[in-house]
């Protein structure tokens, strides 16, 4: 007993580094995980964990792969495709907030932007907790809305108001594949939607069950898996690698590539070998990280879900140095938040167990 209590505090520590997760759900979906693994298969992740790998960054596997069957009793990615989709479109808004400027401050988004992601390894669906001014600006790029005939945003999004959380997912999906933004009350709700609708124009109703309009249906028809879906999506699982960063942007870079910048927390060469991690780092069965300059890491993968070469570019910049992108004025936009979550708070008729 002493010893399997022993390897799921050994991963536990491992997941957290990726995901920022606490002991209270940490130790539990990891005790799950590997109960439903064989002895000998405990025996090959004791021995993962033993062995170093960081040859991996170079092209070289020290010993076999695990698997998918120990990966995704450890640190789960997402295999159904429209999770994915909504993973990643979630992962790119995340990477668009930092221009925003905040309430009272002249400093860019703070972050983290989310001080956990949790995967669940059982059903593909996987849980975001973050603040509300973080989530409003996100909510901002993320939201769906149609302007002469354009669709902006994510065209199918649709939400769900729960008691204790929001539920994001896709309209052609269904509610069997979502994001979860954990710890969201009904008011933070109202004001990440008021936030939304100054700085768009638009007014969305409290929560999303209409069928989408024809000009979103045209959108949705239209939309495509791109390459680096797969690759945002396993990114997005793993958000918290990055440590505690003082602003960051991500955008894809090429049709099978990601670059993602930031200022302050671990440095690219640490990114870099975490996310080359046999057991809890990027999906792909050979890695090659090569360095140009004094923080930048590319890592291009080969043997990917996508079945394509895909490359992701770590860039660290100083904390002295400029943020690559001008800042938004949201002077407004955060008058009405602030103004919404100073009212009492209520339950939504609408919300769900």
């Amino acid at each position: 007993m002493t010893h399997r209590l022993s390897l799921v505090r050994r991963l536990g520590e491992l997941r957290r580094s990726y995901t920022g997760e606490t002991d209270s759900t940490l130790l539990h979906t990891i005790t799950e995980g590997i109960q439903t693994l064989t002895a000998e298969e405990r025996e090959k992740i004791r021995a993962v964990l033993d062995a170093g790998f960081e040859t991996r960054l170079l092209g070289e596997n020290s010993s076999p792969p695990p698997g998918d069957v120990l990966r995704r009793a450890v640190l789960a990615d997402a295999t159904n495709l429209a999770q994915q989709h909504l993973e990643a479109g979630i992962l790119f808004a995340l990477g668009r907030i930092a221009p925003y400027r905040w309430p009272a401050t002249s400093v860019v988004a703070p972050m983290p932007v989310c001080a956990m992601v949790r995967p669940d390894g059982k059903d593909g669906q996987s849980v975001l907790h973050m603040r509300p001014a973080a989530a409003a600006p996100m909510l901002a790029t993320l939201l769906p809305y149609i302007v002469d005939g354009r669709v902006y945003g994510m065209p199918g999004l649709r939400v769900s108001l729960c008691r204790r959380h929001v539920r994001l997912c896709l309209f052609d999906s269904g509610e069997s594949m979502s994001v979860g933004l954990a710890g969201t009350s009904f008011r933070q709700w109202s004001a990440m939607l008021a936030f939304a609708g100054v700085l768009t124009g638009y007014e969305w109703p409290q929560v999303f069950v209409d069928a989408p309009s024809a000009p979103e249906r045209s959108a949705i028809a239209a939309r495509r898996f791109r390459g680096s879906t797969w690759l945002a999506s396993a990114l997005f699982r793993r958000l918290c690698v990055l440590g505690t960063t003082v602003w960051l942007t991500i955008r894809e870079d090429g049709p099978t590539g990601i670059r993602v910048e930031w200022a302050g927390g671990r440095t690219a060469a640490q990114v870099a070998t975490a996310l080359v991690h046999p057991l809890t780092g990027l999906p792909g069965e050979v890695f090659t990280a090569t360095r140009d300059g004094a923080d930048r890491v590319t890592i291009t993968i080969w043997g990917t879900a996508g079945g394509a070469e895909a490359t992701v570019v770590l860039c660290r910049a100083p904390l002295s140095a400029s943020p690559p992108f001008e800042r938004i004025d949201t002077a407004d936009a955060w008058k009405a938040f602030n103004f919404v979550m100073a009212q009492p708070n209520v339950v939504s008729p609408r919300s769900a167990a």
